[in-house]
C-alpha cells in the first residue's frame, strides 16, 4: 500500500515538474523598439496583444528613432522596429538588420506656444515669428530624430518662398536630441514656439498641459511616416508578425487614429 501511495506521489510531482517546465518554456518575451511619439497607441495595442496570447510579455524601448536604429547596428536585441521614418529603415536593410518595412501610420507637424502665448504667435503670422530673433524656438535635432529632419525640411521649403528664411530661423532655433525632450520644454512655457508631430502636440494637451497648437499652413508642412519592421535577429517572427497585423487592423488603426495618428489601410 505504502508503494502504491510512494509512485503515485512521485507520478504526481513529475507530472507537475513536465507542466511547470512547459509553462516557463512557453513564456515569451517580445522586446518593441519604437519611436518615442508612439508610446500611447503601441502601448494600448500592446495590452491587446498580451491580452490574446497568454504567456507573452512586451518589454519596450521608447526613443528617438535615430538612437534606436544606433542601439539596432550595435547588437542590441530586438523583436519589432517602429521607426518615424523610412530612411532609417532603409539604411538597416541595406545592412541586413531587416528584410522589409511597411508604412503604418502618417502624421504632420504643429506648432504649440503656452498659454498666455508672449510672443503673440497665430497661424496667420507664424512664419514671420519663426523668422523673428527674439523669438525662441525649440524643435528635436535633424539627423538623430525624424522630427527634427522633418522640421528642417519644412524650413527649406519656407525658404523656398522666403530667401534667407533657413538660416535666419535654424541660428536662433534650439534643437534638442528628440521629441521627449522638446514636450516638458513647451509645456514649462521655456520657450515661446516649440514644433513637433501633431499627435504629441494632442497628447500634451488632453494631459492636461496648458498650451495653444497652432496648425502649419499645408503649403509649408511635411508629412512623417510611421513604418514597421521585423528584426531579422528575433527568434519570435511568427509573435512578430501577428503583432504586425494588429497593429494594421481595425482595432489598430482606431487606437493609432484616437492619439491623432493617420493609419494606413493593411490593404496599402
Amino acid at each position: 500500500m505504502r508503494k502504491i501511495e510512494f509512485l503515485l506521489i512521485f507520478t504526481i510531482f513529475i507530472v507537475s515538474v513536465v507542466i511547470f517546465s512547459n509553462t516557463k518554456a512557453s513564456a515569451v518575451t517580445l522586446r518593441i523598439m519604437a519611436a518615442d511619439a508612439l508610446v500611447k497607441p503601441i502601448s494600448a495595442i500592446g495590452n491587446i496583444f498580451e491580452k490574446e496570447h497568454a504567456g507573452v510579455k512586451i518589454n519596450y524601448d521608447f526613443l528617438g528613432t535615430g538612437v534606436l536604429k544606433g542601439d539596432i547596428e550595435e547588437g542590441a536585441p530586438g523583436d519589432i522596429f517602429l521607426s518615424a521614418n523610412e530612411k532609417f529603415q532603409k539604411q538597416l536593410k541595406k545592412k541586413d538588420f531587416l528584410n522589409s518595412y511597411r508604412i503604418f501610420a502618417y502624421d504632420y507637424l504643429a506648432a504649440a506656444t503656452p498659454y498666455n502665448n508672449p510672443a503673440q504667435i497665430t497661424r496667420f503670422n507664424l512664419i514671420e515669428k519663426l523668422m523673428d530673433p527674439n523669438v525662441s524656438i525649440t524643435t528635436s535635432s535633424p539627423h538623430s530624430d525624424p522630427a527634427g529632419d522633418y522640421t528642417w525640411k519644412m524650413f527649406r521649403i519656407i525658404n523656398k518662398q522666403f530667401p534667407g528664411a533657413f538660416k535666419k530661423i535654424t541660428m536662433h532655433d534650439n534643437h534638442l536630441l528628440d521629441g521627449a525632450m522638446v514636450m516638458p520644454v513647451i509645456e514649462s512655457g521655456n520657450t515661446d514656439l516649440g514644433i513637433l508631430y501633431k499627435s504629441q502636440l494632442q497628447e500634451l494637451k488632453r494631459s492636461g498641459a496648458k498650451i495653444n497648437i497652432i496648425p502649419i499652413p499645408k503649403q509649408y508642412n511635411t508629412r512623417a511616416k510611421f513604418t514597421s519592421s521585423v528584426l531579422n535577429q528575433s527568434e519570435h517572427k511568427i509573435l512578430d508578425e501577428d503583432f504586425v497585423k494588429l497593429l494594421f487592423s481595425k482595432r489598430g488603426r482606431g487606437i493609432l487614429k484616437y492619439w491623432g495618428f493617420y493609419p494606413v489601410n493593411a490593404a496599402k
